[in-house]
């Protein structure tokens, strides 16, 4: 007979609890409104994001989907058509609209005074994003919106395919900063968004200590969700 050891789990981020960071995500609420669109196969990453976004920000919008499904689904196409909601999907290309250089004219002509933006994230491989880009009509209509940043991503256990290309809890992290810059949303009062950084340093410094680990049989390591 086998004996299996079983750690404690939290069901949370869906990682043992000796590597879980959720008592460290305090809600608060955005000015910014996000919907989160994360791939199925990403929903149990142990190493992804999309846990710290959604324990974070409190008025954060979570479809499951491989893009296809969005089309038809009335809790998607709802939140895309709410009264004073403009819907800009967080993606590059050459038509996005610049976060970080556009002009407050062009921005003004995207975004009114009277309307709030809903920035709708991809979360999952850049394969996978692709891919719901791609499966997605609705998703292709939508206008692009984009920055430029210097920094490079933390998520340093995972292999970014452009030194530029950040996860999606630094690009949400990222909007927050670059509208409130602009004068075009706040941040909150207590930077209570800077959080998001230290969990996904706290989760990077962690994973990059039991891969380093010689002791860390690699099989058991992903059997127990680490890796």
């Amino acid at each position: 007979m086998i004996n299996l050891i079983m750690r404690d789990f939290c069901w949370t981020c869906h990682r043992p609890l000796a590597a879980c960071f959720c008592a460290a995500a305090q809600p608060f609420t955005s000015s910014v409104d996000f919907a989160l669109v994360v791939h199925p196969d990403e929903v149990r990453s142990t190493v992804g994001t999309a846990w710290i976004l959604r324990r974070s920000i409190s008025n954060l919008k979570w479809f499951r989907s491989k893009g296809i499904e969005l089309d038809t689904d009335p809790e998607f196409l709802e939140s895309l058509s709410a009264s004073n909601t403009v819907p800009l999907l967080l993606f590059p290309g050459p038509n996005a609209f610049s976060l970080s250089h556009g002009s407050n004219e062009v921005w003004g002509g995207l975004v009114k005074d009277s309307q709030r933006p809903l920035f709708i994230v991809l979360d999952g491989t850049w394969t996978q994003a692709h891919a719901m880009l791609r499966k997605s009509k609705v998703l292709r209509t939508l206008p692009r919106v984009s920055f430029k940043t210097a920094r490079s991503s933390e998520y340093g256990f995972k292999i970014q395919p452009h030194p530029e290309c950040l996860s999606s809890v630094e690009g949400v992290h990222q909007v927050i900063e670059l509208l409130a810059a602009r004068g075009w949303a706040s941040r909150p009062d207590a930077r209570e968004h800077d959080q998001m950084i230290e969990i996904l340093r706290n989760m990077a410094r962690f994973q990059s200590k039991q891969k380093r680990n010689p002791r860390m049989d690699s099989r058991v390591v992903r059997r127990n969700c680490l890796l």
